[in-house]
């Protein structure tokens, strides 16, 4: 019988997750940290309701998970000037230092085993259907 494409999809996301989890709870981080970190990482200071948005993640859960973050030293908030609501979101030295040494090699092991056997113009390709596949389901490229 042939797996149907969304459950295909869904079979290989959860798969994923279930390497990479584990590996980013030995350093001590929860699901969807690790997002946030990296995010900050690539891209700098950033607004809250920005990272929120770009990492796909509900208002009040990224507020509790940035609490989290904050609390083990890995980020600051620093106020906006002009809006007291509104709060600027940057990585600590840790925060750089964890994402460089822990986060980045992690995510890599798991990404080799994921391709395990592909070429690299397979992983090219690959990524391409992704990236197309994003923009066809939101209507927007992929920007991370």
């Amino acid at each position: 019988m042939e797996i149907p494409f969304n459950l295909l999809i869904l079979k290989v996301y959860h798969a994923q997750k279930n390497k990479v989890r584990p590996r980013m709870a030995a350093i001590g981080l929860s699901p969807g940290q690790p997002k946030v970190l990296t995010f900050l990482a690539l891209h700098g200071n950033c607004l809250q309701k920005d990272l929120a948005a770009a990492c796909d993640i509900e208002p009040t859960t990224i507020s509790k998970m940035l609490n989290s973050l904050e609390e083990k030293g890995l980020i600051r908030r620093c106020a906006l000037a002009g809006d007291k609501r509104a709060a600027i979101i940057a990585l600590t030295e840790r925060g750089h230092a964890l994402v460089e040494q822990e986060i980045v090699p992690r995510y890599e092991q798991v990404n080799e085993i994921s391709r395990k056997e592909f070429s690299p113009e397979e992983k090219r390709r690959f990524e391409d259907y992704l990236r197309r596949m994003y923009a066809n389901l939101t209507g927007s490229k992929l920007d991370f």
